[in-house]
Parts: C-alpha cells; sequence; structure tokens
C-alpha cells in the first residue's frame, strides 16, 4: 500500500465524525456538486457546439500515438524530432481520439486548428528556430456535464502518462505545456514530475491546488481567462473529491498573468490574431520576456 502523504487527501482525524456531522458534510458535498455542474453548464455547452468551420493551412497531423480501444490519440505538427521548441496542447472535455482525427468541418474549439494556428504564430515569433506542437489527448477526458468533469480521477490516471510522454521528447527541445480547461487538471497533478519550461493555463476551472507554489515545479506558470469565458461561472472550491481548488489567474494564486486580448468564449485563447495566441508562440519559442505585463501576481519561478 502507498502510505505516501497525498497532496489532496486529509490526514485521517482520530475522532469519528457524528452521523450529524457526517450528513452536514454530505450534503454540503451535493450542494458543491450541483453549483459546479450549474456553473459548468454554459461553458461546456459552448465548448460542444462552437464549432464555425475553420480553414487554417499547415502541416498535416502526425499520429505519434494511438489507443483505439480507449479512445486516446497523440499528433504531432511538425517535426517533433528536429524542434528545438515543441508546445503540447491539452485538451478538456468533449474530446476524444476518434473527434481529433476526423477534421471535417472543424472549427476555432478543435485541438488541431489550434494547433496549426499555434505553430504559425511560433513560427512568425522566430522564423530560424524549428518548432512542433503536439496535441496530447493520451487521458479519458470526461465526455461533458457530469461528476467525471467536476471530479479529479481522470486527471489523476492520466497524470502519469503526461509526464512520460514529455519524458521522451527530445532533450535539445524547450518544452512547454498549454493547457486548457480540464486539460489544466491533468497538468497540475503531473507538474511536480514534469520537464517542461513553460506552464501555460487558459480557461481552467483550477489545478487542484490553491497556490502556485503546491504545483511544486520550477516551470514559469502562466494563466488567462478571458472575460466573457462562462468556466468564471464555477465555484473555485474543493470539497469531498469535488471542485479543482483555486482560480489560477487569481492574484493570490501566484502565476504570470497570460494577456487575453481578442480571446472570447471558452475555446478562443488559441485563435488567430488574439493576445494570447501571441503570449503563447512567444512564451514557447523562449521570448517570455516579451509578454506585455497585464497586471496581477509575478510567477516565483
Amino acid at each position: 500500500m502507498d502510505r505516501r502523504p497525498h497532496p489532496h487527501r486529509r490526514t485521517p482525524s482520530s475522532r469519528r465524525p457524528t452521523r450529524g456531522s457526517l450528513r452536514d458534510r454530505l450534503a454540503l458535498a451535493a450542494v458543491t456538486l450541483a453549483t459546479l455542474l450549474v456553473g459548468a453548464a454554459p461553458a461546456v455547452g459552448q465548448s460542444i457546439s462552437d464549432g464555425t468551420p475553420v480553414q487554417v493551412s499547415g502541416p498535416r497531423a502526425t499520429v505519434l500515438s494511438s489507443d483505439a480501444r480507449h479512445g486516446r490519440l497523440v499528433e504531432a505538427f511538425g517535426d517533433v524530432r528536429r524542434a528545438r521548441h515543441i508546445a503540447v496542447i491539452v485538451p478538456g472535455v468533449g474530446w476524444t481520439g476518434p473527434l481529433l482525427r476526423d477534421e471535417h468541418e472543424a472549427g476555432r474549439r478543435h485541438p488541431a486548428v489550434q494547433a496549426r494556428t499555434l505553430l504559425a504564430e511560433m513560427q512568425r515569433s522566430d522564423p530560424h528556430t524549428p518548432a512542433a506542437v503536439v496535441v496530447w489527448l493520451d487521458y479519458d477526458a470526461p465526455a461533458g456535464l457530469d461528476a467525471d468533469a467536476a471530479r479529479s480521477d481522470r486527471a489523476l490516471d492520466g497524470a502519469p502518462r503526461l509526464v512520460a510522454f514529455v519524458d521522451h521528447l527530445p532533450r535539445s527541445a524547450t518544452v512547454s505545456l498549454v493547457c486548457h480547461s480540464y486539460g489544466s487538471v491533468v497538468c497540475g497533478h503531473a507538474a511536480p514530475r514534469l520537464r517542461v519550461s513553460n506552464l501555460v493555463v487558459v480557461g481552467s476551472p483550477g489545478m487542484d491546488v490553491w497556490t502556485r507554489s503546491a504545483l511544486r515545479t520550477r516551470a514559469t506558470v502562466w494563466a488567462g481567462v478571458a472575460a466573457d469565458d462562462p468556466i468564471g461561472l464555477v465555484p473555485h472550491t474543493r470539497l469531498e473529491g469535488f471542485g479543482h481548488a483555486a482560480d489560477p489567474t487569481s492574484p493570490s494564486f501566484g502565476a504570470r498573468p497570460l494577456p487575453v486580448g481578442g480571446a472570447h468564449g471558452h475555446n478562443g485563447y488559441l485563435a488567430a490574431g488574439t493576445d494570447s495566441v501571441r503570449a503563447v508562440a512567444q512564451i514557447a519559442t523562449g521570448q517570455g520576456a516579451r509578454v506585455p505585463v497585464v497586471g496581477g501576481a509575478s510567477d516565483g519561478g
């Protein structure tokens, strides 16, 4: 049995809770879950329906790994072996391998569209250095608006595979993670073991920690959320296994603020022409110092 302390597991109390206090805690947990799901409804609904077809030029997807049984898929855009700058996108709720592979009438929420847009921006930011973008979906993302999205089980299960994948990327490359929505929960659990230079979270419900230092990472942590992203309705709490703790964009969390001008809704962070995609490209190409300061707390790493 693993007896190591878990960052989100309370030390068992020597005093057994009374029936009344246990009932109260369960009731509060139920209310918290309901609040989370009601608050998340607009964000998830938009995430599923946001899809006017977008044409983005760029390289064809190269499959790096595929698990048809579990519906998982990892694709690369650009030559990962030659790349010196690699951005790894970790998508959130609603994505499966078959959906990722299907680019017919793909809209801006499609990770392949986002990957090509980010790659083009990285190439503009540093045209003389080979770059690649990976869409990593080697975990079982929550299907939609259900308890799985409010809990962390799927993130805990996927985090070791994310660590293993990053470990096998070329050591000569600078690696940055771009974690969207529930993907940021996966990144939060993987963070202490990730060999990355930057950790960027956008549209995040939380990373299951209360402060940036609790991520126990040497990476520079960036966080941003659009003013009209409905994910902002999700309460930042953690109770009886539900919720994902603090808002990473809160000044008290301690991440560097990511500019999000021009980004709209829950899926607009990597859309062409936005301040956010430009900032992510600068971060991923080692030019984070050029990212405009937009106020907020400074990252400690």
